[in-house]
């Protein structure tokens, strides 16, 4: 036997090829070859034991990949590990189950199977970019916690999954009431870690996409006391509202604190759901997210597009920021850098507005910014690149608090504008009953918790 087996490779080596076959029905066996198995295609190597997946031939249905193969040529039983570039792509499969051997699921592998229904993953799996891009169908995962979608590239596992809204079991994404019953959406926490491991760059994925655009919705209607479902609607004017939307982001989301082997360019820092997902699983502590200027921009034109506030995503080739208008005026705004939280209270006094509505920021070949990945970034669509250079003044906000001078009745008009209005309000704050409030100081500079106190009672100074 042994001396049989022995003949066999030295035939095939003598010959030059990995499969042949010798006069008088013999056949020869090499270390390594190709052979198709119940209409898949493999790559073996019988001295490792080991094979990966290089094509498919099937006619579709529902497909689990086996753990092992034996090939058929002398029949040896090798590991199935690695599933190849490309491998199934555009394959008519409607299910997919990947067994706890496969440790690599590399590129494209199951690119435009649009057929595909449910998909499985058993095992320490890493899968890597596109590998399940243009997915359309695709609607359950069941994804280990082991398998996660490789950090070294820039694209996501799950590309254009729009109908994805179940993942290992659970929705995805739920509907709670707060404290002032108004609806909030969340992602499911049990499925956290199938989140920080695949989703976290994730580009039209259903439940990250409507999580994402529900969380605006949320966050604009309690932080500016005005329904993004019907236009016109709060008593806040739009310099208010971006304030109010800044300061969220601030609050609720940190720098990359470049920790367990993060870096600033890691992509999911980039993404336009970086803010937001981030902040669904508390990456920093309860409600608190991370990304980088980049992630920052994106959030703010978000928050700002669903109020109805025109907003741009600028910058140059090493920081991002926001060309913001406000009462047909561009200012830049710079969320990463008035990001100073330092836990003071009340809220409003956690932040700063060094970078808030000013006529000029950093300087340099500034330029606009077209991301694609979220609708909501594509609301706004003009060339604005001429007026990046073209805002005339910086809001008049002499003591840094983020709202107009002198603005006593909070209404978006300088004083002078509407002086006897802003004279009244200004006594009402100083002494009468009704407000409580007794101020006998600079009153400008308590514009700010005004705004506060007002936005508790969810109604503008005049009611």
């Amino acid at each position: 036997m042994k001396r049989n087996k022995a003949f066999s490779f030295l035939t095939a080596a003598f010959l030059g090829a990995s499969l042949s076959v010798i006069p008088g029905g013999l056949t020869a066996k090499a270390a390594s070859g190709y052979c198709t198995v119940n209409n898949i295609r493999y790559y073996y190597d019988t001295e490792t034991g080991q094979a990966r997946i290089s094509g498919y031939y099937g006619s579709g249905g529902a497909l689990t990949i086996p753990s092992t193969v034996v090939i058929p040529s002398l029949n040896e039983e090798v590991s199935v590990t690695k599933i190849s570039h490309g491998a199934f792509h555009n394959a008519p499969l409607t299910s997919v189950t990947i067994p706890a051997s496969i440790t690599y699921v590399d590129q494209e592998a199951f690119r435009h199977c649009t057929a595909m229904t449910s998909l499985t993953i058993l095992g320490a799996t890493e899968i890597t970019p596109n590998s399940f891009t243009d997915c359309t169908a695709l609607a359950h995962v069941q994804l280990s916690d082991s398998s996660w979608t490789s950090s070294r590239y820039t694209y996501p596992a799950f590309n254009n999954c729009p109908a994805l809204y179940d993942v290992n079991g659970k929705q995805a994404l739920q509907y709670v009431t707060d404290s002032s019953g108004v609806r909030k959406p969340v992602i499911n926490p049990a499925i956290e870690t199938a989140v920080r491991n695949h989703f976290s760059r994730s580009v039209n994925v259903g439940f990250v996409n409507d999580y994402c655009t529900d969380l605006c919705k949320y966050i604009v209607k309690t932080e500016t006391d005005s329904d993004p479902d019907q236009p016109g609607s709060g008593w806040m004017n739009d310099a208010l509202k971006a304030r109010q939307l800044h300061d969220w982001l601030v609050r609720h989301c940190e720098y990359e604190d470049k920790l367990n082997g993060e870096t600033n360019n890691d992509p999911e820092n980039h993404m336009a759901s970086s803010v937001f997902l981030s902040y669904a699983i508390n990456v920093r502590g309860d409600g608190v997210g991370e990304t980088v200027c980049d992630g920052f921009a994106k959030a703010y034109t978000m928050l700002l597009s669903t109020a109805g506030i025109e907003s741009y995503h600028i910058g140059h080739s090493f920081h991002a920021w926001n060309l913001v208008k406000i009462d047909g005026k561009f200012y830049h705004v710079d969320v990463t850098n008035d990001n100073s939280y330092a836990g003071a209270n009340p809220p409003q006094d956690k932040t700063h507005y060094t970078y808030f509505l000013k006529k000029s920021l950093h300087g340099g070949n500034i330029v606009q910014n077209h991301p694609t990945d979220h609708p909501l970034l594509m609301v706004y669509n003009n060339d604005v690149n001429d007026e990046i250079a073209n805002c005339p003044e910086t809001y008049s906000d002499a003591n840094g608090d983020g709202i107009l001078d002198y603005d006593f009745d909070l209404d978006g008009t300088a004083g002078g504008t509407d002086y006897w209005e802003d004279m009244l309000a200004r006594q009402m704050l100083c002494g009468q009953q009704q407000w409580n409030f007794g101020y006998n100081t600079d009153i400008n500079g308590k514009l700010s918790e005004v705004l506060y106190r007002l936005h508790q009672q969810h109604h503008g100074f005049w009611g």
